[in-house]
């Protein structure tokens, strides 16, 4: 079997046997990995539904499958990153790397500062390369789980809909990150939400910063340096998937006793 992944639609609710059709720009994704009929690849939709398929058809603009066995996705993880708008060169490349860690949404945040950012993320078409990139990140990681890209989203708004624990990635943070994430762990329920935040270039304004504050987001300093937008989320990211993925392991381990 290919160890190459390949999107299809609508897997939910498939049975073994189903025929589906791939995604209609992966036909020349499967002709670049030399896959003919009769070969066996690995399917997702982004949504959690992942199978063992056969290639049944293949031309210049199609191509099919049929379902085999399905294959047992890693959980989802409640991970969510508020990245700011900014550059749109360094957006993608944050969005193909917090993919790559569990990110479940991406949302981008019109800060104060984020307004004066002339080259910036905010058009539809940046979208559709956010979701390109993303895509392809998740088949290259072999993750299951497309996470939702939204904004530029006004701050309040995003409060309005924020539930669940908070890190905010700031220079005052105290304690370090490390010790943040032994902190965070205890009394925590597998599956709560958490948040982290990212200020753009600059951080966060004073009025900004308090009402992170006000919505119950901890304080986290990454590093004695200052740090890029992209280089802080994905570290803060990353620390959180890892808090995240050790709570699942601990809450199987626990139902399985």
């Amino acid at each position: 079997m290919s160890d190459q992944m390949f999107f299809a639609d609508g897997l939910a609710g498939l049975e073994p046997g189903a025929r589906t059709e791939l995604a209609s720009d992966e036909a020349g994704h499967v002709r670049a990995a030399r896959i003919r009929p009769g070969h066996r690849l690995v399917v997702i939709d982004g949504a959690g539904s992942r199978w063992e398929a056969e290639l049944v058809a293949l031309d210049r603009r199609r191509a099919s499958c049929r379902l085999l066995v399905p294959l047992l996705p890693e959980p989802a993880l409640p991970l969510h990153l508020w990245a700011p708008v900014a550059n749109r060169d360094r957006s993608l490349w944050l969005v193909e790397k917090v993919v790559e860690l569990g990110a479940a949404t991406i949302t981008w945040m019109e800060w104060e500062r984020s307004r004066s950012v002339a080259d910036a993320g905010r058009s539809k078409g940046f979208l559709r390369r956010a979701e390109n990139r993303a895509r392809a990140a998740l088949k290259q990681s072999g993750r299951s789980w497309l996470p939702r890209l939204e904004g530029p989203v006004a701050p309040e708004e995003a409060f309005d809909r924020h539930d669940g624990a908070g890190w905010l990635a700031d220079a005052e943070g105290r304690p370090r990150l490390a010790d943040e994430v032994a902190r965070g762990r205890e009394g925590r329920c597998a599956g709560s939400r958490l948040t982290v935040a990212v200020g753009p270039e600059g951080g966060l304004t004073g009025p900004e910063r308090r009402r992170c504050l006000e919505a119950g987001f901890e304080l986290v300093s990454l590093s004695l340096a200052n740090l890029r937008f992209e280089t802080a989320a994905v570290v803060a990211v990353a620390a959180a998937a890892a808090m995240l993925a050790d709570d699942e392991n601990e809450a199987d381990d626990e139902r399985a006793t």
